[in-house]
């Protein structure tokens, strides 16, 4: 896999892995609106003081700030293969005052830790991009100490809901299935975290599931900029027009459906995000 802003995430023996949203300014705003409280707070409950942390995935480093804020003075890492994301994590690490976190480039698969060194291990919307994510998730098990505790939280896109829908947007949702596949990953993976956890040698695994919502107007015209955004000159589309999946004319297409779903007075859209919890024995 190559480590660039255009392609990186992981590499392992089964092939190739691309990250399917790539790193478009577009993209690293919507990762900077990741929030502990949102995305982890299933998770912070079981967290204390005093516990070191590693946040896998950690990306521009907002969630992994407020993780470190509920474990000081314990110490958390926050991890990512994309080294270009530390420049934003430390200033936001720094606005926040946050001495107790440091930043890592690494790869899933290969953690740079020892056996047994965290208290607890965070991973937001990393295993829908791996090819293989009992491999990562078993290299966890092994990071953790006796009683730590793992939170998973990875959307399920197999039960999306959509009104009003038509044959571009059905399209469109199709070709980013796909492409995610062919990336590596898999984009209903949010079900079946619980199961990787027990294949993963962890117990007492809880696992439970909400809705992201676009439910009002101002939320609907936010998720439909972000499907133009898709289809229109992005990363997304450049890899579907490349493997020749559609070509330009439908895509932009494509992006005529959302603007027009964007501004219809009872658009709704929901899909299923799901949270897992597990400790090592």
């Amino acid at each position: 896999m190559q480590n660039s802003s255009a392609q990186g995430l992981t590499n392992n023996s089964d092939g190739q892995e691309r990250y399917t949203l790539g790193y478009s300014p577009e993209t690293i705003q919507q990762l900077q609106r990741r929030t502990a409280a949102k995305e982890a707070g299933f998770f912070i409950p079981h967290l204390q003081s005093g516990m070191n942390l590693m946040d896998c995935g950690c990306g521009p480093g907002t969630i992994t700030i407020g993780l470190a804020e509920v474990v000081a003075p314990g110490q958390v890492v926050g991890v990512d293969i994309q080294p270009s994301q530390f420049k934003l994590a430390r200033s936001h690490a720094a606005e926040h005052g946050a001495a107790n976190v440091r930043f890592t480039a690494a790869n899933a698969y290969r953690l740079p830790f020892g056996e047994g060194i965290f208290d607890a291990i965070f991973s937001h919307n990393v295993l829908s991009h791996l090819r293989n994510p009992l491999e990562v998730l078993k290299g966890m098990h092994q990071l953790l100490k006796p009683g730590g505790v793992i939170g998973l939280s990875h959307p399920d896109f197999s039960g999306g809901l959509i009104s009003p829908s038509n044959p571009l947007l059905d399209r469109g949702r199709k070709l980013y299935w796909r492409l995610v596949e062919q990336n590596g990953g898999n984009p209903a993976i949010g079900k079946d975290q619980r199961a990787l956890l027990h294949e993963a040698g962890f117990v007492r695994i809880e696992a439970s599931a909400r809705y992201s919502v676009a439910g009002t107007q101002d939320a609907v015209r936010a998720r439909a900029g972000h499907g133009v955004r898709s289809f229109e000159a992005s990363n997304i589309g450049e890899q579907i027009i490349e493997l020749g999946w559609a070509d330009r004319s439908e895509l932009e297409k494509i992006s005529a459906a959302w603007r027009i779903w964007g501004e219809y007075p009872g658009a709704f859209m929901a899909h299923a995000a799901v949270t897992a919890v597990g400790w090592k024995a």
